[in-house]
């Protein structure tokens, strides 16, 4: 008999239970099928209010003979918005995320730890077989930060500058070089086709496969996917990363 799971506000409480039995049918299988003598599952667990179906997930693994560790995904502003460093792959095989409030950041988690994803697939796409799964890869933002830090955003990255009176920040749009102002928020989109369409008021829209941003003085915010996530100084370069988030649908 299916476990009983935390559902979210206004969701159908059977096919959250059908949800749940696709993704452990799926990972159980996975498991199973990799070449790593015991196989462990990173379970991503949502928001706070969905703690308990990741719990109860990692249970049902381990009633299967499954190993699991239960992950929260990553980056977490609330713990360490200013330590990219902190971010260590953890040891596993493969993530699964248990569902709920924090999808994009599950899906940055997988790809900044290079790896793959089992996840329900979005509402428009009809699911295969209980115990099979389809795979596929996603291009992501790949913003590369002083010191060789990576980041990762799965749509969208904003600069802001943090100062009144910042003056000019000089950008790299390809190989077109732009001077604006560095009040003005620069948005950096990904587009279907994998470039990056760049937004800002000074100037228009432009389409590329990478941008330089740098300011001689200040500090500017990053943000990531709609959350704050970084204070950075120095310039930081942004580039499409094809394919780099591969998913598995069950």
């Amino acid at each position: 008999m299916p476990s009983r799971t935390s559902r979210t506000p206004g969701a159908d409480p059977a096919g959250s239970e059908l949800d749940q039995e696709r993704l452990l049918s799926a990972a159980v299988r996975l498991a199973g099928e990799l070449p790593a003598a015991r196989a462990v599952v990173g379970v991503l667990r949502g928001g706070s209010a969905d703690h308990e179906r990741a719990v109860t997930l990692c249970r049902r693994l381990t009633n299967q003979g499954v190993r699991s560790v239960e992950l929260s995904p990553v980056p977490s502003t609330e713990r360490s918005p200013r330590a990219p460093r902190s971010r260590q792959r953890p040891r596993v095989h493969f993530l699964l995320y248990a569902g709920g409030s924090l999808r994009d950041q599950a899906l940055r988690a997988a790809a900044l730890w290079d790896l793959p994803l089992l996840v329900e697939r979005p509402p428009d796409q009809s699911p295969s077989e209980l115990i099979g799964f389809s795979a596929h890869r996603r291009h992501v933002i790949g913003i590369h930060l002083p010191g060789g830090d990576l980041d990762i955003a799965v749509r969208q990255a904003t600069i802001t500058c943090l100062q009144p009176h910042a003056g000019s920040a000089s950008l790299l749009l390809d190989n077109e070089k732009i001077t604006a102002p560095a009040e003005q928020p620069l948005r950096i989109d990904l587009t279907v086709q994998g470039s990056l369409e760049v937004h800002s008021d000074a100037f228009a829209t432009r389409r590329v496969r990478r941008l330089r941003y740098a300011r001689p003085w200040g500090a500017y915010r990053l943000d990531i996917d709609g959350t704050s996530a970084l204070d950075v100084r120095a310039p930081l370069r942004v580039e499409p990363m094809p394919g780099r988030l591969h998913l598995l649908h069950p």
